[in-house]
């Protein structure tokens, strides 16, 4: 008896909203809780990602969120392979390092909260090697779209990659001309990046549920 096929589309809703929601919820109970000040963190970079989610009842919700968030995304990332070749185009090696990327978001969260150099290290590896590989996972599913039917597509989510580029190019500059000030304002990129990654999965999302992509779990590889 054949298998029905399985629409995909709530994955992606998932993998976008699930990190968002709980980065902001952490955030939010923090303050409530007075561990960090209250103010728009993406603009004013009042605390970072971290100092919001690390102690307190945050602590708890961010480890509970992010590592469910993990698993969604490296079945996203799988699950993009499949669509693309749905339109008949056949992805290259983008999608194993998005389905690599996680590996490192679940480092940073495990060890979120405790104190020393080598959590600090495990730390700052895992946020540059998440953000690094999702952005290039990110920049090769966008320039795939581009020779697939869904062309426009593709232009716009390359266009949310060249903007993501050019914030964290920003950062680093801004770091090495004002580094007196860098430290209020890298808590400030950080949080637009992490908004910006998430938005190019929303728009993802958004473009799996429009074309009704479903896959027959039984039969893929």
């Amino acid at each position: 008896m054949p298998s029905t096929p399985v629409r995909l589309s709530p994955l992606a809703w998932a993998t976008a909203l699930l990190p968002l929601a709980t980065m902001h919820v952490c955030y939010l109970l923090s303050a409530s809780e007075q561990l960090v000040p209250w103010c728009l963190p993406w603009f004013e970079g009042c605390t970072s990602i971290s100092r919001a989610s690390r102690s307190g009842t945050a602590y708890f919700v961010f480890k509970a969120g992010m590592l469910p968030a993990c698993v969604c995304m490296m079945l996203f990332w799988w699950a993009n392979r499949h669509w693309l070749r749905h339109m008949r185009v056949e992805p290259k090696i983008w999608w194993w390092l998005g389905m690599l990327a996680p590996l490192p978001l679940a480092l940073y969260t495990v060890v979120l909260g405790h104190e020393g150099d080598t959590p600090y290290l495990l730390r700052r590896i895992g946020v540059v090697g998440f953000f690094g590989l999702t952005f290039l996972a990110q920049l090769g599913l966008s320039v795939s779209l581009r020779h697939s039917p869904m062309s426009a597509a593709g232009n716009l989510l390359l266009r949310l990659c060249g903007f993501t580029l050019l914030v964290g190019i920003a950062s680093l500059i801004l770091g090495v001309i004002w580094p007196e000030h860098y430290d209020t304002m890298d808590d400030g990129f950080e949080w637009a990046l992490a908004v910006l990654i998430n938005l190019h999965t929303l728009r993802v999302a958004w473009l799996w549920q429009r074309s009704g992509f479903a896959v027959n779990v039984s039969s893929v590889s």
